[in-house]
């Protein structure tokens, strides 16, 4: 089941079982963990080698997750700054326009320089973050027409929520204090592009999903880093 997650959500090269990954959406939670840990390898080098290389963490980022959630995260600032009438249609729209590079060089600006400033155990925290993200707007939404968001989302529910907690406890309490503001932003994030989505598009989709993870992430960096 953890294989399937893996070689769902990176870019692993590990066979996987969609069906069976489906069923048991809670291992988001758990695939993020390693996903953490390859994103935090040079804040690890720094702490016990004294090579700083955090410059490089973005890069691990976008390798090992490859680009889908960044390119839903395209797709929707496309729609977000689409005329009313075209929102639906812009977020459908394999094309990139003006506001989704805009929207994507904002966030990997922004991703860079939060990483340079997080330690290893805030980066897998906010990985973890950013899939529970992805899971809790797929148990509390529905899909906006029929694709693979719909597909995964038949069997999601309160026991991915449940069982996908234990590492967002874990690493939240190795984290600290600050864990707590970081997951309220997470859920306020979740509860935003909920609302706005189900508002314009009747549902979520793929693109939403990702872009759930992909603020989630970056969100969850700047509430630590800056509290």
């Amino acid at each position: 089941m953890l294989g399937s997650s893996i070689a769902f959500l990176t870019t692993i090269p590990i066979k996987g079982d969609v069906e069976k990954l489906r069923r048991n959406l809670w291992t988001f939670t758990y695939t993020a963990v390693l996903i953490g840990l390859i994103v935090s390898i040079p804040d690890f080098l720094r702490q016990y080698t004294g090579l700083d290389v955090r410059f490089l963490a973005v890069a691990l980022y976008v390798a090992v997750e490859g680009i889908n959630h960044i390119d839903g995260l395209v797709d929707f600032g496309d729609s977000l700054f689409a005329p009313e009438s075209r929102k639906k249609e812009a977020l459908k729209d394999t094309n990139t326009g003006a506001g989704g590079i805009a929207i994507a060089i904002l966030y990997l600006i922004l991703l860079y320089h939060s990483l340079q400033f997080s330690s290893a155990m805030q980066i897998i925290f906010a990985q973890i973050a950013a899939k529970f993200s992805m899971l809790l707007l797929m148990v509390t939404s529905k899909p906006s027409w029929e694709g693979m968001a719909s597909y995964m989302m038949e069997f999601a529910g309160l026991k991915d929520l449940l069982i996908a907690l234990p590492p967002l406890i874990v690493a939240g309490y190795l984290v600290g204090l600050n864990s707590l503001y970081a997951i309220t932003v997470t859920i306020l994030v979740v509860l935003i592009l909920k609302g706005y989505s189900e508002k314009k598009f009747g549902g979520i989709n793929g693109d939403i999903i990702g872009s759930a993870n992909c603020i989630a992430f970056l969100s969850s960096l700047l509430t630590l880093s800056l509290i």
